[in-house]
């Protein structure tokens, strides 16, 4: 029993074997004859020296015995983490289950339990925390099935909360100490209503932390205003002036009960700050020095889709990685594979586009794509209705390219992007 309390507490073990080795030493320095100073201090240095080269080497023991696996759940934990490194070899993760299981025959069953009781909520805990934004782009494909809007007329389920806070008597900005003065309370509404029909267009998904402030703010980010400023310039067509599009918007909010955000929330639009991206793929065959081998390779190519406001489109067809490509999508840009063209909105989500590729004079490309929305955001999908090439020779017929071929294209935000809309401030 003493020999296997000892092998299973090798902490203890070698903590022993330290103390016998100092008390050891001790004793030998106690009984030795008395010598000279000199000499006595240069066996007191070679003992000091012995000591500590005793204390590294206990402490390398003790490291390597730390990290040595000894239980079988260790062996398991070390095979897993095998099998999620990038450098997998079957080896290492065989030998280390071999050894695990020898120990114990249930240890699948034990890692299960430890997993949902340690290992889980931990990783939940890390998703719940901020992530740091590194500031590169990130391409998004969302997955499943298409997303399916409401009823346009339903109620508001924040309705209830605005009528509370409207019938509240005091929506005074609070300070956070009693002691310090609100500086921004100086401000009239009016002003601040003024920046945020300015914000809703530059960065909306800044609308619901600057609602979470107070009472206060969560009214102001409500008030129609705001979201009927953003509807007029988002939903503007190319041949409209601004003016056109706030009597032709007034109109089409009766369709949404007058409700102005819902309308931009739900009614389908172009996004002007990013990049629609379609990702494809082909197989080609390869070259092979032997008959009986016969390689292929799997080619991903990516095609480029950027509205801007004016109506016009730049669409560009490579097979750089996005992250390479999305940051020279500006006006101007013009290489091998690249279309500049105009684009109109008809029936509010289909987009028909006609553009030119400088290095193919006597073709002009029509497409026409539908507006759809996915789990993941809103209007981030276009679909392809139709694709054709049209020739302006005589002799030669239109082509209509197969759809098959040709992947929807999903939108990812690029935070580069700076969206010049037309604006009117007396609007």
């Amino acid at each position: 029993m003493g020999d296997s309390n000892n092998n299973s507490n090798p902490e203890k073990v070698l903590e022993e074997f330290r103390n016998a080795w100092k008390q050891e030493v001790k004793k030998k320095h106690v009984h030795d004859k008395p010598e000279s100073s000199t000499l006595a201090q240069t066996k007191q240095e070679n003992t000091l020296t012995e000591e500590e080269g005793l204390d590294k080497v206990i402490n390398k023991t003790e490291a390597l015995t730390i990290n040595t696996p000894v239980t079988a759940m260790d062996h398991y934990v070390i095979a897993v983490d095998n099998e999620l490194c990038p450098t997998y070899t079957h080896t290492a993760a065989l030998d280390s289950y071999r050894r695990a299981f020898k120990l114990d025959p249930d240890i699948d069953y034990a890692y299960k339990k430890h997993y949902q009781e340690t290992i889980l909520p931990s990783i939940q805990d890390n998703k719940d925390k901020p992530v740091k934004q590194d500031g590169e782009f990130k391409h998004i494909v969302p997955l499943g099935k298409e997303y399916t809007a409401p009823s346009a007329t339903r109620k508001d389920p924040l309705a209830d909360l605005i009528t509370e806070f409207l019938n509240d008597t005091d929506v005074s900005y609070i300070p956070q100490l009693d002691y310090k003065p609100v500086a921004i309370a100086k401000l009239p509404s009016e002003i601040m209503l003024q920046i945020l029909r300015h914000l809703v267009l530059s960065s909306v998904s800044t609308i619901p932390y600057f609602a979470l402030t107070c009472k206060k703010f969560f009214l102001l980010s409500r008030d129609p205003s705001v979201w009927q400023y953003a509807c007029m310039h988002v939903f503007k067509t190319p041949g409209m002036t601004l003016g056109e599009s706030r009597v032709h918007q007034s109109e089409y909010v009766e369709r949404y009960d007058g409700h102005w955000m819902r309308m931009f929330i739900d009614r389908p639009r172009i996004r002007y700050d990013g990049v629609y991206i379609s990702t494809c793929h082909y197989i080609r065959p390869g070259i092979s020095e032997t008959a009986w081998e016969k390689p292929i390779h799997l080619v991903t190519y990516y095609r480029y889709l950027r509205f801007f406001p004016n109506g016009t489109i730049l669409k560009h067809i490579s097979t750089e990685e996005p992250k390479h490509v999305v940051k020279l999508l500006v006006p101007g840009f013009n290489r091998k594979q690249c279309f500049h063209g105009n684009f109109d909105v008809h029936h509010d989500d289909q987009i028909i586009i006609v553009m030119k590729d400088s290095n193919l004079k006597k073709e002009t490309f029509h497409l026409a794509l539908k507006i759809k929305t996915t789990h993941r955001g809103r209007h981030n999908k276009l679909n392809w209705v139709d694709y054709a090439s049209i020739s302006c020779l005589p002799d030669r017929d239109d082509d209509h390219f197969d759809l098959k071929l040709f992947k929807s294209f999903f939108f990812s935000p690029v935070k580069s992007y700076k969206v010049d809309y037309t604006d009117d401030f007396l609007l």
